[in-house]
């Protein structure tokens, strides 16, 4: 016979009964009904112990911020995220680095900072070139070849790269 709460029972308890009780208990014990909450929360992602989980782009953020553009444009048609207007969010590693290093934005807006930085000729994508289109872009660091400065040396060849890394592992 399949458990239902006609015929279940829990510490005693006919399932039915604590259910006429209280309808929000059931066949499940107090850790269960808490872990199920949350993963019905869209905010929060649950995974077992020990599993990484794969960067999302705050798409629970960014949803929040297009549905309260929705409801602040009424029936206008304006329901577009901008820089401009400060509606785009930042996301959490966004608010989490010092430095400013990781933006984000929508690169079809010409005037947002990230449509911005991806035209830089520093910009690039790791794979790009099998066709891949990956969502996430890099900008290469620029070093100073001034030769003014003190600490000038003449910029590495590849080669001069990879024997200057290995006199240095030789030598510690």
């Amino acid at each position: 016979m399949y458990s239902t709460t006609l015929t279940h029972k829990t510490d005693g308890e006919w399932d039915l009964l604590r259910w006429w009780r209280d309808p929000n208990s059931g066949m499940r014990t107090e850790d269960e009904w808490d872990l199920i909450k949350l993963s019905k929360n869209p905010d929060v992602t649950v995974r077992m112990r020990g599993v990484m989980e794969k960067c999302t782009y705050c798409t629970q953020r960014i949803e929040h911020a297009k549905i309260a553009q929705k409801a602040k444009a009424g029936a206008s048609d304006n329901v577009r995220l901008s820089e401009a207007a400060g509606t785009v969010p930042k996301t959490a590693c966004q608010q989490a680095c010092p430095a400013g290093a990781i933006v984000f934005g929508d690169v079809s807006d010409p005037n947002s900072s990230v449509s911005k930085l991806k035209l830089l000729p520093q910009n690039y994508s790791v794979l790009g070139e099998l066709l891949t289109k990956p969502r996430t872009t890099y900008l290469a660091r620029i070093r100073n070849p001034n030769p003014a400065m003190p600490d000038y040396h003449d910029p590495f060849s590849t080669e001069e790269y990879d024997n200057a890394s290995l006199t240095k592992k030789g030598n510690s």
